[in-house]
């Protein structure tokens, strides 16, 4: 019976060791696919895109940089002050040696008299408006001279009629009251005569100036008033103040 067991057990061993043993494959990797040229392409393309991308940001970045501290150096504007009363008043009486190169006026003396007055650099013209007679003035040289420049009503005598004193023949303009006024205060402001103008209480009386180019239209004292009208700025020829 022991060797029964014996004789079973050698078989069973004989058996296992005929069962043939499976032996492990090597794994061999997997080879990538090959891509095509479209593929490789559009790799490429989608890097460059992605590096300008990259670059532009860099770009974006610098700029603010470069604003931000810009903005850091420029100083803050400040605003300029109100002037006060006194400086316009100064700013507006400054207008008549900027703005006015020529001019000419109607001109009303305390008497009543009128003239018609023509200015241009240093030469003056000076026409009374119930006479033919003109006064023809050099500042520079300081001479007045008159003449009749119409024939019609001057005949024989047309042409150079006399020599005068310059200092009696000349009428101040409104450009010479100007440095005459040195204290003033503003009355009111609106229109006069069509123009813009500011009313003022001054040293020499009431003074109505234009406030666009600091020409005076009218001087009002106690017992006398000086009118300057119909004044017309930058228009007058040579020939207008010139002898003839």
């Amino acid at each position: 019976m022991k060797h029964f067991y014996v004789l079973i057990l050698v078989i069973v061993l004989l058996l296992i060791s005929c069962v043939p043993k499976e032996t492990p494959t090597e794994q061999t990797p997997k080879q990538p696919e090959e891509q095509s040229q479209e593929q490789i392409d559009e790799q490429k393309a989608l890097e460059e895109t992605e590096e300008k991308i990259i670059q532009q940001e860099k770009e974006i970045e610098e700029q603010a940089e470069k604003i931000e501290e810009q903005e850091e150096v420029i100083p803050l504007v400040q605003e300029k002050p109100e002037l006060s009363e006194e400086e316009q008043i100064q700013q507006i009486s400054g207008y008549s040696k900027t703005k006015i190169h020529s001019y000419y006026y109607t001109y009303k003396d305390p008497s009543g008299r009128q003239y018609k007055i023509y200015v241009k650099g240093n030469k003056m013209r000076i026409g009374y408006l119930s006479s033919e007679n003109k006064i023809y003035i050099d500042t520079g040289k300081k001479t007045a001279e008159e003449w009749c420049i119409s024939y019609t009503k001057c005949g024989r005598q047309t042409g150079k009629i006399a020599d005068l004193d310059y200092y009696d023949a000349y009428i101040d303009t409104p450009i010479d009251w100007l440095p005459k006024i040195t204290e003033a205060k503003k009355i009111d402001d609106g229109v006069y005569y069509g123009k813009q103008a500011w009313d003022l209480n001054t040293n020499i009386g009431e003074v109505i100036i234009d406030s666009n180019f600091g020409f005076i239209y009218s001087i009002k004292q106690k017992d006398k008033e000086y009118s300057f009208r119909d004044a017309s700025f930058n228009t007058v020829q040579d020939s207008d103040v010139n002898v003839p």
